[in-house]
């Protein structure tokens, strides 16, 4: 357990840089080039993730769960080598038909040069992808974390060093560069090697993957589609202030990503060695945990969230969209703790057919909604689908385990919440919130009345203590 806690606040720690990076980079990129041209951006990112998904057909997480039950690097050897070969294979058949349709996917994203990008983006994602999640399965997890880091720091630097010259294009090289670096260092770091895969090997990474890719599914339904629905029937301006505000909903998961990944690989030892108590008390205390940056987001969120959009990113509307979309990440900071631990316990099965169903929900939401009510339809269909999806894999999973909550502690997060929600209104009167230094003196004031009204809690300062005493 306290393994889990160190690796998950090791996660949080370098995802918290990562992701501060990523919406401080968002706020400039907006302000430099306007919401229209940052949609345009988005919508080629939307391609990006829909294209790697295809191309890597849940090989990442299938790689992790494999190399994890393996205990030498000699016996990890072979699957990871069958992960990148059966990659290859799929990233031609996906670079094929980006060719095809290459006028197409040009006039959709609004980019002349968009569909030969669009190839070199995606190969680089699904090898970077399928290495990354190799480490995860050598108990690197926090190494990987890091690799997050560094990544966003490459990305960061070059666009803003070629934004200039190259606009739009300028963010396209910049993560093409740092997929290309996050790949290298990756295998680089690595203590398995490459071999010739073993039939089995194939077979299991297979046998798994089909699973798995319903974990990518359901990220893709959650975070791309609403976007790929709005960039075909709105406007790419639209597209900006949606995908900027789902973006900046996204720092609400931190704790909750940090403890997923953690997850997976140790419950799946744990279900090795038939350690249920030990699932089931790991599935109480990620519960409380993922959840724990949500609750004063949405009170935040419903304080400041005009305040946010105006001031940062010079945008006009977005406030009641920022707000959906954060009330939507408690339904989705739930998933990342059960679909981790459905996982872990080998029931990709589940995880497989709920998300399938959340893809077709959301996708048919989407469309129903974005037509009658453009980017709120949008905000409101990814909510919904997030929430049908986490209790369909809550029920399904007590099916397997005894699952509680700590209503108790998630009770003292919500009073928290609520006394920052007093402290920030007050406030409000008094500080300027149409300034950058008033919204962000806002913020921060409010992350310290919730963070000391955290730590009055003794199992929140015993827990913190003990991990960061094993680090």
């Amino acid at each position: 357990m306290v393994a889990l806690e160190r690796d998950s606040i090791a996660v949080f720690g370098s995802r918290v840089f990562t992701r501060l990076l990523g919406f401080l980079s968002v706020i400039y990129f907006a302000r430099a080039l306007g919401a229209e041209s940052l949609g345009i951006y988005f919508t080629f990112q939307t391609l990006v993730s829909i294209l790697t998904l295809a191309a890597s057909v849940g090989l990442p997480g299938a790689t992790v769960k494999r190399m994890s039950q393996q205990e030498t690097a000699d016996e990890r050897a072979p699957y990871l080598t069958a992960a990148l070969l059966l990659a290859v294979g799929t990233f031609g058949i996906v670079s094929l038909a980006v060719f095809v349709f290459g006028a197409r996917v040009d006039s959709f994203v609004d980019l002349e040069t968009a569909a030969p990008l669009l190839v070199l983006v995606v190969g680089l994602g699904a090898c970077r992808s399928i290495l990354v999640s190799a480490l995860r399965g050598e108990q690197k997890v926090s190494v990987s974390g890091l690799l997050d880091l560094f990544g966003q720091v490459v990305r960061l630097v070059v666009s803003i060093a070629l934004i200039a010259e190259f606009g739009v294009v300028g963010l396209i090289y910049g993560s093409a560069v740092s997929l290309a670096l996050s790949a290298l260092v990756s295998f680089w770091l690595l203590d398995t090697s490459l071999t010739l895969p073993t039939r089995g090997a194939i077979e299991h990474l297979v046998e798994f993957a089909r699973y798995t890719a319903g974990m990518n599914v359901s990220h893709l339904a959650y975070t791309w589609a609403d976007t790929l629905v709005l960039a075909a029937l709105a406007s790419k301006a639209a597209v900006g202030v949606y995908e900027s505000s789902w973006r900046l909903t996204g720092i609400t998961l931190l704790g909750a990503q940090a403890i997923g990944i953690a997850l997976a690989p140790t419950i799946t030892r744990w279900h090795e060695n038939g350690d249920m108590d030990g699932i089931e008390q790991a599935f109480r205390q990620a519960l409380t945990y993922a959840v724990m940056f949500v609750i004063p987001a949405i009170v935040g969120v419903a304080l400041l969230g005009d305040d946010l959009l105006s001031t940062l990113y010079q945008f006009e509307t977005g406030a009641t969209v920022l707000l959906i979309l954060t009330v939507g990440q408690l339904a989705q900071a739930v998933k990342y703790v059960t679909q981790n631990v459905l996982f872990g316990i080998d029931r990709p099965d589940i995880v497989f057919w709920t998300n399938i169903v959340s893809l077709v929900a959301n996708l048919a939401l989407n469309v129903v909604l974005v037509s009658e009510f453009g980017i709120y339809g949008a905000a409101v269909a990814t909510l919904t689908t997030a929430a049908v999806a986490a209790v369909a894999q809550i029920w399904l999973l007590r099916r397997e385990l005894t699952l509680s909550a700590d209503w108790g502690a998630i009770g003292w997060q919500v009073g928290a919440a609520l006394v920052m929600g007093a402290a920030i209104y007050a406030l409000d009167r008094v500080v300027a919130g149409d300034t950058i230094v008033g919204v962000v003196s806002l913020v921060g004031a409010g992350a310290v009345v919730y963070g000391l009204g955290m730590l009055a809690r003794e199992d929140v300062r015993l827990r913190l203590r003990s991990a960061l005493e094993s680090t």
